[in-house]
Formats: C-alpha cells, sequence, structure tokens
C-alpha cells in the first residue's frame, strides 16, 4: 500500500496534521476501496466521485485543494476501477454507481460537519442517479463536466448495436482531455487504466438516460463547473439539461479547458477552484 500511494503521491506523511485511512466496504456483489484523510479543526467534509475509467489515485489535486480549505476528504473507487471489485471497466446498471455511494455514506465515519460533494463526469451521472433514489445529505454539491450525453452518441449507439453481438469490447482511444501533458502522459502508464470499453458499460448508460427524467431533482442548487474545449460529453446539450435537473445551479464555463477538470494544467484549475471557493464561502485561498 505504501508503493501504491507514493506512485500516486498520495501519502498522507506529506500533509501536516493529517491522518490517513484506507479500507473497504461491501456494495452489493463489490467490495469498494475507501479512503479518508481527516484533520484536526475541519469545518467540512468533502466526498469526492471520480469519473469512468478514473480512480482515486486520479484525484490527489482535489484531495489536496479540499484539505487546504479545512475539510475532511472521503473517496472511493467505483465498481470495476482501481482497487475496487468488478470487472474492469464493467457495470450492469447506473443504480450500482448510485448503491455504491449509498453504501460508502452508510459507513462513513466522519463527525458532524456539513457535507458537500465534487463529482466528475460519470460520477456526477451517478449522483444524479442517487438523488433519484436516496436522501440527500449533501449541502452543497460541485459538478466537473457532467457526463448525461457523451459526444457523438447517435454513433456510439449506432456501434453499439451492430457490435453487440459480436464482441463484448472494443478498444479505448486516449484522448487529449486535459492541456496538462504530465497527466497525458502518466495515464497512458498508469497500470489501472482500461485499454478497452466495455459494451454493456454502453448499455447501462443508454437505459439510464432512456429512464432519466429531467425535472427539479429538489436537492438544492449546484455549482456546475465546465470546460469549453470539452470533447469527451456534449456539454452544450448536457447544460440544458443539467439545469433542468438543478434548477437553481450556477454555470461557471473555462475557457480552454479539457474534460478531466480534475486533472487540468494548473492555471485551469486554479480558475475553478476560485469559483469553488466563492460557491461554498471560502473566504480565502489558504
Amino acid at each position: 500500500m505504501a508503493d501504491y500511494q507514493s506512485f500516486y503521491g498520495l501519502d498522507a506523511s506529506r500533509r501536516d496534521g493529517v491522518s490517513y485511512r484506507i479500507g473497504s466496504v461491501d456494495s452489493g456483489p463489490f467490495k469498494l476501496a475507501v479512503q479518508r484523510w481527516s484533520q484536526a479543526g475541519a469545518s467540512h467534509n468533502l466526498l469526492l466521485v471520480h469519473g469512468y475509467f478514473d480512480h482515486v489515485g486520479l484525484f490527489g489535486k482535489l484531495v489536496d485543494y479540499g484539505l487546504s480549505r479545512h475539510c475532511n476528504v472521503l473517496a472511493f473507487d467505483l465498481p470495476g476501477h482501481g482497487l475496487s471489485s468488478g470487472a474492469v471497466a464493467e457495470i450492469d446498471s447506473f443504480d450500482q454507481y448510485s448503491d455504491s455511494i449509498a453504501a460508502v455514506l452508510a459507513a462513513a465515519d466522519w463527525p458532524a460537519l456539513p457535507c458537500w460533494v465534487m463529482a466528475q463526469s460519470t460520477g456526477a451521472a451517478a449522483l444524479i442517479n442517487y438523488a433519484r433514489h436516496y436522501p440527500w445529505p449533501f449541502r452543497d454539491t460541485v459538478l466537473l463536466a457532467p457526463l448525461i450525453r457523451p459526444q457523438g452518441w447517435r454513433q456510439v449507439q449506432v456501434m453499439y448495436r451492430l457490435s453487440r453481438a459480436f464482441v463484448s469490447s472494443v478498444p479505448r482511444r486516449f484522448s487529449r482531455n486535459s492541456s496538462d501533458q504530465d497527466f497525458l502522459d502518466f495515464i497512458q502508464q498508469d497500470p489501472l487504466q482500461s485499454r478497452r470499453i466495455p459494451l454493456c458499460w454502453i448499455g447501462a448508460l443508454g437505459q439510464w438516460l432512456a429512464e432519466l427524467e429531467y425535472s427539479d431533482l429538489r436537492v438544492g442548487p449546484a455549482l456546475v463547473v465546465q470546460g469549453d474545449a470539452d470533447g469527451t460529453v456534449d456539454w452544450r446539450y448536457n447544460m440544458q439539461r443539467i439545469s433542468s435537473l438543478f434548477p437553481s445551479c450556477r454555470i461557471e464555463l473555462i475557457p480552454g479547458a479539457g474534460h478531466h477538470l480534475a486533472n487540468e494544467a494548473q492555471p485551469l484549475r486554479e480558475r475553478y477552484y476560485r469559483a469553488v471557493d466563492r460557491y461554498m464561502g471560502f473566504n480565502s485561498r489558504p
């Protein structure tokens, strides 16, 4: 585990006054890897939910952001991702993603502080699905490049229908989803990355979209951060749908930012960090 922490930069020893724990939580057939960073004098609890093909190891920058804003941070690997169990990058239903959020929250042993959530891409879709099925525990919500419909969704659907009887997965093409070249290079070498896209995941996304009602989730406002250079999701379409789900949401468009906002270049991250600071009422940057 020390090698894992060192490789992904999650070593708590480099964060003064922060204690670290890693464990597991059961969610249906899955055993989820859960990590927590705690600090004395914290003012908030923050849950991080990563995106498709991601895992907690790639979210060290957001862990650092939360800790620097005096938050305890809880993060976990979705089923089929990172250190969690499940066939790699596969899912039968998006309900399994939202159930995993519920399981992690039910097992969370953190102080009675205001809770907020920051979710990237598919993590945001999981969170939206969670809101449809579970009581909402978060005072504040931040969505980073939320997934509703991916770019080229109609073509993806055609490919899915033509291919599913013959193959179970297709090769993954690594896209330039960030302007941080170091991150793009790292992803290529990341041993926890999937090199294929299981067709069952595309089917699960299609089923979720078919069932999703675009009406007020009644969970309060949200801050939505979106890059205008995002080629992964159909962000213009998605912003309209998100506005229906979170009618009082605030949309922060980041010029030049790609899809992987959690790992964008520092100047772009600093820009949306300031937007989150304003939204959360964090008075000043530490």
